[in-house]
């Protein structure tokens, strides 16, 4: 559940002790595409003693999910399914996560939530301007909540590794043996990944000029989030940490390993083919 009371069934925020401003965590959402990285991000982020990561708040099997909040929401609340109360929703559910995180670690200082570029149109509106960035993301100025923006150089890499990821169910593990990777191949649909590639090129531009010059936003790349050992590079984990406005008490450990190899191209049968267009766009 995700209220303010452990003693309540439901996940629906419940009246709580007023608090100073200084007591309520503050919300950090993750944002990125897909096979970014934000996983293993965020197991190192929820090492830290006073921060709470609820995991992407989008998909609904995740239990702390918006969606399972809603269903709860809802008996209470029924006019919550009007698409006019989206932002008033969104907003109560941010409530409970804070109220959440507050039950887990009492000194909580901060709460994380991740949510994938590709789904942040599940908080929909009545209207929305066709080409415009969904609403979530105007919601996040107007709320001045942090912004930790996660991106990929390798733009090709990270388009061929979802569609691997998706078409084999092959993601990450933290109990795969040393050195042992998966061997999977699959056939991809080279239009389709160059489609793709230049689609994430221009949305992170767009979203780089949605946020710029705000210091609630910062941007990552995944290249430079590990040392040459493999570990959370210390210069990101000092960064992360100023940003987040906590000591750094994180372990620099990843607590995840990849189970495709470093190429992705390993695991694509046509990879000549995908290849050979590459070089030619």
């Amino acid at each position: 559940m995700m209220a303010g009371d452990a003693d309540q069934g439901s996940g629906v925020a419940q009246p709580s002790r007023k608090k100073s401003g200084r007591d309520i965590p503050r919300v950090c959402f993750v944002i990125a595409r897909p096979r970014s990285g934000t996983t293993v991000f965020d197991k190192m982020l929820s090492s830290h003693p006073r921060v709470v990561c609820l995991g992407e708040i989008f998909n609904q099997s995740n239990e702390r999910s918006y969606f399972h909040f809603l269903k709860q929401l809802a008996p209470v609340d029924p006019d919550c399914l009007f698409p006019g109360n989206a932002t008033r929703n969104f907003l109560k559910y941010i409530e409970a996560c804070r109220n959440y995180a507050t039950a887990k670690k009492h000194n909580c200082k901060v709460v994380v939530v991740d949510v994938k570029y590709d789904q942040a149109h599940l908080l929909c509106e009545p209207w929305w301007k066709i080409g415009q960035l969904p609403r979530l993301f105007f919601l996040f100025r107007e709320q001045k909540w942090r912004v930790i923006d996660i991106h990929r150089n390798d733009v090709v890499g990270l388009c061929i590794s979802n569609q691997v990821a998706m078409k084999t169910k092959i993601y990450h593990s933290n109990a795969l043996p040393e050195g042992e990777k998966q061997s999977a191949k699959i056939r991809i649909n080279p239009n389709q990944v160059l489609r793709e590639v230049r689609a994430t090129q221009e949305v992170y531009q767009t979203i780089e000029e949605h946020f710029a010059n705000r210091r609630e936003y910062k941007k990552l790349s995944y290249e430079d989030m590990f040392d040459t050992d493999g570990n959370f590079s210390a210069q990101m984990i000092d960064d992360v940490s100023e940003f987040l406005g906590v000591h750094n008490y994180f372990d620099r450990v990843p607590r995840l390993q990849k189970l495709l190899s470093d190429d992705v191209m390993d695991h694509v049968e046509n990879a000549a083919e995908l290849r050979g267009l590459l070089e030619t766009t």
